[in-house]
C-alpha cells in the first residue's frame, strides 16, 4: 500500500515510499513454513493423520498459521516510511492509522547501522536526530545507505544550503540565541570607540565557541561560522 496522495501537502512531491525490508516477513513464515513440512512428511510417510480427528486438528492448526501469516503481511504493507520534499513521515496501523512526522528543517543529523545479517540481505536501522526531540530510530528498512544519501540531500536543500552557508546559518543561528538569552537592556554599555557590529560578532563567537564546548557543533563548523563572522567584520567600514 503506498502513501495516500491526499495527504500530501500543495505541490509537495514524494522522494520515497518504503516499507519494511520484506526479510522481516521471514519471522511469522517460519513457524508456517516448519508445520507445513512437518505435516507433508507425517502425511506421506508416517500415515499418522489416519484418524479423522487428528486429521481435522491438523487443518485447523494450518489454517490458524496462515491467517496469521496473512495478518503480518497486512500490517507490514500497511508501514510506510516516507520521505517528501518537506518532511519526514512514518505511518504505521491497518485498522487505525498512526502517523509520525519530522520536518525536514528539524533534522539535525542522519545515521546509519547495519549488523553483519542485515548487509547480507540488504537491511538496516537508520536512526533521525531531530532538534529539541532526541533521537527517533526506525528499524529493519531496505538499503538504509540509500535512503541516508537521500534524506540528507534533502535536508540541505530544504534548508537552502549553498557552499558557506552552512557557516552564515550558524552565526544566524548564534545571534538568535544571543538575542533570546541576553536581551539588549541586560548588555554592558559598549564603550564609544567600540562599533556596535564589532560587539554584536564578538557575542556571536562567543556563543559559538560555548556551542562547540557543548558539543551541538563541532570544531570545524565552528572555525568555519567564526571565519565567515569575520569576513563580515573585514568589509565594515571603519573596523
Amino acid at each position: 500500500m503506498r502513501y495516500p496522495s491526499s495527504s500530501l501537502a500543495k505541490d509537495e512531491t514524494i522522494v520515497f515510499d518504503v516499507h519494511h525490508h520484506p526479510f522481516t516477513l521471514s519471522r511469522p513464515a517460519l513457524p508456517l513454513l516448519v508445520f507445513l513440512v512437518v505435516w507433508l512428511v507425517l502425511v506421506a510417510k508416517v500415515g499418522f493423520f489416519r484418524e479423522g480427528w487428528v486429521l481435522l486438528a491438523g487443518f485447523a492448526v494450518l489454517a490458524a498459521l496462515a491467517l496469521y501469516f496473512a495478518w503480518r503481511i497486512a500490517v507490514w504493507s500497511h508501514v510506510n516510511f516516507v520521505l517528501t520534499d518537506r518532511r519526514l513521515v512514518y505511518q504505521s496501523g491497518v485498522l487505525t492509522r498512526h502517523s509520525r512526522e519530522v520536518p525536514l528543517s528539524r533534522v539535525n543529523d542522519v545515521t546509519g547501522c547495519q549488523m553483519v545479517l542485515g548487509r547480507i540481505v540488504g537491511m538496516g536501522d537508520i536512526v533521525i536526530e531531530v532538534a529539541d526531540k532526541g533521537k527517533a530510530p526506525f528499524f529493519d528498512l531496505p538499503d538504509p545507505g540509500k535512503l541516508k544519501l537521500a534524506i540528507l540531500e534533502q535536508v540541505h536543500a530544504a534548508r537552502g544550503d549553498a557552499p558557506g552557508e552552512g557557516a552564515r546559518s550558524l552565526a544566524r543561528e548564534a545571534a538568535r540565541e544571543v538575542k533570546r538569552e541576553q536581551p539588549t537592556a541586560e548588555l554592558p554599555p559598549l564603550p564609544p570607540e567600540r562599533p556596535p557590529l564589532y560587539s554584536e560578532i564578538v557575542d556571536q563567537i562567543e556563543r559559538l565557541d560555548s556551542m562547540r564546548e557543548r558539543g551541538v557543533i563541532s570544531d570545524t563548523e565552528f572555525e568555519d561560522a567564526k571565519s565567515s563572522l569575520l569576513d563580515r567584520l573585514k568589509k565594515e567600514p571603519g573596523t
